[in-house]
């Protein structure tokens, strides 16, 4: 349960992440379509075999992306072909990341980044404003933390137990199940003392209120055999 926000929010930075870099090498397809286009126009209006400053000019003119006007050439590369070695015109975009990343269509992942920006601001100020507990370096059940020695409430205000009751509640709290014995109550907190049935039912009664204004806790017995921590 602490961790389900934190969890929720990794999936919508992914998802975010995921789709960018589609947007990304979307962008990069459609620059490398529009050069390939401009050359292949080019081609059919100038000389094949030269590249002077009308052919660039011709092969700019015909880009169809504003931004690749500037920095968009043509080269000779030698490829080989039936055994021959042969010229070659190739087009360039020359586009650095940051123009590729401005040409790519990025508002769904920057959606994506807002609703996980959002939903992990609204997570913590909701587990801040009614689960404080989920932010305290200790035990933590049913509104009533015990951390550092003390009890405190889920906003954090301290709860005033004489020692016995400390001791009591620090019993039920460091159980998993949060349920003692009544038989394994009297021999840690009375070892000496031969039947300590009515000391434990006055303690568990001076408890119950304490515990019930503070936490969403009650004390339960199980016809005298056992007490357990339940919500209410």
């Amino acid at each position: 349960m602490k961790r389900l926000p934190f969890v929720i929010f990794a999936f919508i930075i992914l998802f975010a992440l995921c789709s960018s870099v589609c947007g990304y090498k979307s962008a990069e397809d459609r620059i490398t379509r529009d050069v390939n286009n401009a050359l292949m126009l080019t081609l059919a209006e100038m000389p094949a075999d030269v590249v002077n400053a009308d052919t660039i000019r011709c092969y700019r003119s015909h880009l169809t992306i504003a931004e690749l006007k500037d920095t968009a050439c043509i080269a000779m590369t030698s490829v080989r072909r039936d055994g021959r070695q042969e010229m070659q015109m190739v087009a360039q975009a020359n586009c650095d990341f940051m123009t590729i990343l401005m040409l790519s269509d990025q508002r769904a992942s920057g959606a994506l980044l807002l609703a996980g920006i959002l939903w992990m601001m609204g997570s913590l100020w909701y587990m801040r404003r009614y689960k404080p507990e989920m932010f305290a370096q200790g035990l933590a059940y049913g509104g009533i933390v015990f951390a550092n020695g003390k009890f405190v409430t889920a906003k954090g205000e301290p709860i005033h137990f004489t020692p016995l009751q400390h001791y009591l509640m620090e019993m039920f709290m460091r159980t998993e199940s949060h349920s003692l014995s009544k038989q394994d109550i009297c021999d840690r907190l009375w070892p000496k003392k031969p039947d300590a049935s009515d000391t434990l039912y006055t303690l568990i009664k001076r408890v119950k209120p304490i515990l019930e204004a503070n936490s969403d806790l009650r004390i339960e017995s199980d016809r005298g055999r056992s007490y357990t921590l339940k919500h209410k």
